[in-house]
């Protein structure tokens, strides 16, 4: 008896992987409800004209090649708030391309409708106070760095962001996954 428990329990950790897999893509969840979408940037974004910009909500998030966890998983995402291109949906997942142009199939509630960008210059970009061409600068972003797009705030030049605990300005060419 004492075998037959030990075995169980030395199997159990293996199972753990599997089980976060079947967690995060259940398709028996049922999907967001169009009609109560709150109304709150965070949400999934359920309605809405593709293609149209979102962020990816949790830490660690599956991309299949095709909607539905039957689909084997082409990468990982490990990065919280990394922006995606929402290009379709088909039931309860959407097809997504990222900031370097790669695409596949998302669960639903992997998305967050929060705008971000990433910056996307080799050099650091300035975070300026203001949108104004003499604005002090408040700090260096690094390349590579999400920012929060603030009250989804992209003028033709620039763009109003929050990243590192700082609120400002960063010319806009110098992000990727913005309008």
């Amino acid at each position: 008896m004492n075998k037959y428990l030990m075995l169980l329990l030395m199997g159990l950790p293996l199972l753990a992987p599997v089980a976060h897999v079947w967690a995060q893509e259940d398709e028996s969840a049922a999907a967001p409800d169009e009609e109560n979408e709150a109304a709150t940037s965070s949400t999934v974004p359920t309605k809405g004209k593709f293609p149209r910009y979102a962020s990816l909500k949790k830490g660690e998030v599956n991309v299949r090649s095709g909607p539905g966890n039957q689909y084997p998983i082409l990468w990982i995402y490990q990065r919280t708030g990394y922006p995606v291109q929402l290009l379709t949906r088909y039931d309860n997942y959407y097809k997504i391309r990222d900031a370097e142009g790669e695409e596949g199939w998302v669960y639903i509630t992997m998305i967050s409708g929060q705008r971000t960008g990433v910056v996307g210059s080799v050099a650091p970009t300035m975070l300026y106070k203001s949108d104004d061409d003499k604005s002090p600068v408040l700090a260096k972003l690094a390349p590579g760095l999400n920012v929060i797009l603030k009250d989804d705030v992209c003028g033709s030049a620039r763009c109003k962001v929050e990243a590192g605990g700082y609120k400002g300005w960063v010319t806009k060419k110098d992000l990727l996954m913005v309008e």
